[in-house]
């Protein structure tokens, strides 16, 4: 007996059926794009009103250290030659010159300080917080000063590089 060899046949595949999510996992699907569209378009508004509350913030900031730049920039260029040549009692008469301007533009410079102080803003919108945290730190610097010349100390006003820098990190350099 001889066998013969089995001859296989070549199998004829069927291709298998296109895959097609579950109706649930499709709802599914639809309502996380749904949820996360509607979530994005709220973050939008809100960043939005952000915005301008933070650009009001500086722009109030940026009046009011201009304001006080000019008043006290005008006394201190006045008395920067006597400044020079004086000692004792004569400093601290050219210190109460310095006082009175810095009585009348504090409260500006408060008003604008406690607006930016107030600013709300969510954690996450990152540019706004480190814009409003810079205005803050800018305005902080200004109102001490402020209240050490206008308490008629030994202070004078001078705009040194700390608050340079301070004003150039809150954006408030040049043109406004």
């Amino acid at each position: 007996m001889t066998t013969e060899p089995e001859v296989l046949e070549p199998e004829v595949l069927e291709p298998a059926p296109p895959w097609r999510p579950s109706r649930r996992l499709a709802a599914l699907l639809v309502l996380v794009v749904l949820a996360g569209s509607v979530a994005w378009y709220a973050d939008h508004r809100v960043r939005s009103h952000e915005v301008g509350t933070v650009s009001a913030c500086e722009q109030r900031l940026r009046v009011a250290s201009a304001h006080a730049d000019i008043k006290l920039g005008a006394v201190a260029n006045m008395l920067r030659p006597a400044l020079a040549t004086t000692e004792g009692v004569q400093e601290l008469h050219l210190a109460d010159l310095m006082a009175s301007p810095a009585r009348r533009v504090l409260p500006q410079v408060q008003r604008a300080h406690r607006l930016c102080q107030q600013v709300r803003l969510r954690p996450w919108h990152f540019s706004l917080v480190s814009r409003r945290d810079a205005a803050v730190a800018y305005s902080g610097a200004l109102v001490t000063l402020l209240q050490t010349v206008a308490a008629q100390g030994r202070a004078f006003f001078r705009d040194d590089s700390t608050l340079q820098r301070l004003r150039a990190a809150a954006g408030l350099e040049g043109p406004g």
